[in-house]
């Protein structure tokens, strides 16, 4: 029979544990072992542990023996040492004791944040009792502590892909373009007004002469100066229209 002996809180959530104080066969050790087990209930776990040893001296073979000593360990929160002694309980074969030992040893392994193992543990005493309502109630603050660790987790590595990708932001030198590019573009000549390149003679007023044709009557003077004296056409000067500016 597994008693309840204490509770015991962990990251906010309550844990039962659970002690097997199984009386001992009738032999040498049964004073020992009462002994113990009455330090046990008094709570004083380690005097109790070392009237276990004492007890294993009689009789080294007792899985009863060693899953109690794992019992006073784990109150005195050796957990540890408290994980061979029930490995120990488990591995003797003694099916009275396997549950318990499965469920205790699920206990240490919790305490120690080892919950992967500790979750199976919690399995296993199911599977040999599946009306463990503690073993059931312990499995699932494991799991709900694993899928919180999970997701702690996952922010963290988000976060720090962002600050990764932030400081490579600022790492990363300008983007700059092709130097035989630039180059060219730097000895190519800025390009010219279209108004400079087509620029055209200003006109003179209405009733002057342009210099080409002033040119060419004093080519026609100094050719024929008789040219002179003939009446002129109306586009003998090649002026042009005036525009009707608005």
């Amino acid at each position: 029979m597994r008693n309840h002996l204490a509770f015991l809180s962990m990251t906010g959530t309550l844990l039962m544990v659970g002690a097997l104080l199984v009386p001992a066969a009738v032999s040498a050790q049964r004073g020992l072992v009462e002994e113990a087990n009455r330090l046990y209930a008094e709570g004083r776990f380690a005097e109790a542990h070392e009237m276990y040893l004492e007890a294993l001296r009689e009789n080294p073979g007792s899985p009863l023996i060693r899953f109690n000593e794992g019992n006073a360990l784990y109150q005195n929160q050796e957990f540890e040492r408290a994980l061979e002694a029930y490995r120990d309980a488990i591995e003797s074969g003694d099916t009275a004791l396997a549950e318990g030992a499965w469920y205790n040893l699920g206990n240490s392994l919790f305490r120690q944040q080892q919950l992967d193992a500790s979750l199976e543990a919690y399995k296993q005493a199911l599977r040999i009792n599946p009306g463990d309502l503690d073993a059931k109630h312990n499995l699932e603050r494991v799991l709900e502590q694993i899928e919180e660790q999970e997701n702690q987790q996952e922010q963290q590595n988000q976060n720090q892909d962002d600050q990764d990708q932030e400081n490579q932001d600022r790492q990363q030198p300008p983007s700059e373009g092709d130097p035989e590019q630039d180059e060219q573009e730097q000895e190519q000549p800025p390009p010219e007004n279209d108004e400079q390149e087509q620029e055209q003679p200003a006109q003179p007023p209405p009733g002057q002469m342009t210099p080409e044709e002033a040119e060419r009557l004093l080519q026609a003077i100094q050719e024929d100066p008789d040219e002179v004296d003939r009446p002129p056409r109306a586009d003998s000067l090649g002026r042009r229209p005036r525009k009707n500016w608005r």
